[in-house]
């Protein structure tokens, strides 16, 4: 009895140490969002608030570019854009090339996928989670409004900035092991 209450005990404070490293890291990456915002995009965001949610489902936007996260802590990146807000920072990012009415679609899908691998890749590189190694996936992007539901052990993070050109949501989702790469709920395995 005494070692299954000092079992679940451990598993607590495990899981609230994640929780807290976890929270410093979205707070990281949504500070490295901000900058690369303002300095690559030349959006402002107005603010951004950070939320711990106990939902039983996340609602993602127009694209959702998706990353894994391995080591320390195993969790999927998800940032969700609105339209208005991701054709604004693929303008912006192609502003010196010609891109085609045909393709502007998939330059701005690819320009969300160059967006999250640039932000978590930098954010990751600043964090230190005890020196341990961080495997990250390349990113993948998903198109339309869907919506992601969870069971009782998965966790939700997120941080939303508001610009004047759209709002963006940063999703940290884990544990990682209970979705497929298009954030679809699977369970343990």
């Amino acid at each position: 009895m005494l070692d299954a209450y000092l079992k679940q005990r451990q598993r607590q404070t495990s899981m609230l140490s994640a929780n807290s490293e976890t929270m410093r890291l979205i707070e990281s990456v949504g500070s490295r969002t901000r900058s690369y915002l303002l300095h690559e995009g030349r959006i402002a965001t107005q603010n951004m608030m950070l939320q711990f949610q106990d939902v039983s489902q996340l609602k993602l936007q127009y694209l959702t570019s998706i990353m894994s996260v391995e080591g320390p802590l195993d969790v999927l990146f998800a940032f969700s854009f609105d339209e208005t807000l991701a054709r604004k920072i693929m303008l912006e990012y192609t502003a010196e090339l010609s891109v085609e009415p045909a393709d502007i679609e998939s330059y701005t899908e690819e320009t969300v996928a160059d967006l999250i691998n640039i932000v978590l890749g930098n954010a990751l590189g600043d964090f230190n989670l005890s020196g341990e190694a961080i495997k990250v996936s390349p990113p993948i992007v998903i198109s339309g409004a869907k919506n992601i539901h969870k069971s009782r052990p998965a966790q939700f993070l997120t941080a939303e900035l508001k610009t004047d050109h759209g709002e963006l949501q940063i999703h940290c989702i884990g544990p990682r092991e209970l979705f497929d790469p298009e954030l679809n709920f699977i369970g343990s395995k």
